[in-house]
């Protein structure tokens, strides 16, 4: 079944959107892609190449698929450009851009006017390089493509199975040093928590409590250890919260559980500088619950009911429609 502006393809949905609406403050952008978006270069054999290779760079966000309605508003906030595909077999839905012309005239440019300040800004300045190769037919010839290999080493995950044995003495380049700026804007918080960021309502049995349960909130960012350093910054930038680092699973945590922070500094942050997609839905749930504890209603029977019906229907158990 398919309309006008809807294709199918096998299990997957292409859709080109017309929707011109969007208000997404360009921080915003960028936060959010510093938590969910990918600077990648695919580099495969390929026999009608003159140089016997293809080199694909793309810049890519990938999201479950009850964030489709966020993804089509970064498309139009950055001209309709790209593609965007709904694959419901697997519940996600990405927005691709594989265009060397619009990657320069329009990613590059954002990114360069509004930086990223994750460890993605490294791969960002390098898939930026080898874009420049394409740009100038570099990559055409043996030394254009080395060049070519020798970024994409540090680029994500770096060089493949496969690669590394068509290449086997590719001299790996190092990946440059993030610069954080002084201040992180607070639209690029409310970007990045958008991405990687849970409000979380707990309920635990408590002795200390007459009705013998209690409330804990937590507003939590995660993000990978790399980026310690940045996240001692948010810290520093929101004035509260404590850092949570897991070495096992190469993560760390900035938690913010204290009642009082969450009610006085950061509903009010969130409320002038938005949470966007389906955590929007989560955000105003948790406004609820903070609302029920302030007046104490969290303490009869009634409230911790109440409390628990807001609880069961956020995050994963969050009810969406497409």
């Amino acid at each position: 079944m398919k309309n006008k502006n809807t294709t199918i393809k096998k299990d997957s949905i292409e859709i080109n959107s017309n929707n011109k609406a969007n208000n997404l403050e360009p921080n915003w952008i960028t936060g959010f892609i510093d938590a969910e978006g990918c600077f990648y270069v695919y580099l495969g054999k390929r026999k009608d190449r003159k140089s016997g290779w293809k080199i694909q760079p793309c810049f890519q966000i990938k999201l479950h698929i009850k964030d489709k309605n966020l993804l089509l508003r970064i498309k139009s906030y950055f001209g309709e450009i790209g593609t965007i595909v709904i694959n419901n077999n697997y519940n996600f839905v990405v927005y691709k851009i594989y265009s060397l012309d619009q990657n320069i005239r329009t990613i590059i440019p954002h990114f360069d006017k509004y930086p990223l300040i994750t460890q993605k800004q490294g791969d960002f300045f390098i898939w930026k390089k080898i874009i420049n190769l394409i740009n100038n037919k570099e990559h055409l010839n043996e030394k254009g493509l080395i060049k070519v290999v020798s970024l994409k080493t540090n680029l994500n995950k770096g060089l493949s199975k496969e690669l590394k044995l068509y290449f086997p003495d590719i001299i790996k380049v190092e990946k440059p040093k993030v610069s954080l700026p002084t201040n992180i804007d607070k639209n690029w918080i409310a970007g990045f928590f958008s991405g990687e960021g849970c409000f979380s309502v707990g309920i635990y049995k408590s002795n200390s409590h007459k009705i013998g349960y209690g409330i804990l909130l937590q507003i939590i960012f995660t993000q990978h250890l790399r980026d310690e350093i940045l996240f001692d910054s948010i810290k520093k930038t929101l004035g509260c919260g404590n850092i949570i680092k897991s070495l096992t699973k190469n993560i760390i945590k900035l938690n913010i559980s204290k009642f009082e922070d969450i009610y006085y500094k950061m509903i009010p942050l969130f409320k002038e500088y938005d949470i966007e997609g389906i955590k929007a839905l989560d955000f105003q749930d948790f406004c609820v619950v903070a609302e029920l504890i302030n007046n104490k209603v969290h303490l009869t029977l009634e409230g911790l009911e109440e409390i628990q019906k807001m609880k069961n229907k956020m995050n994963k158990s969050r009810v969406y429609t497409l």
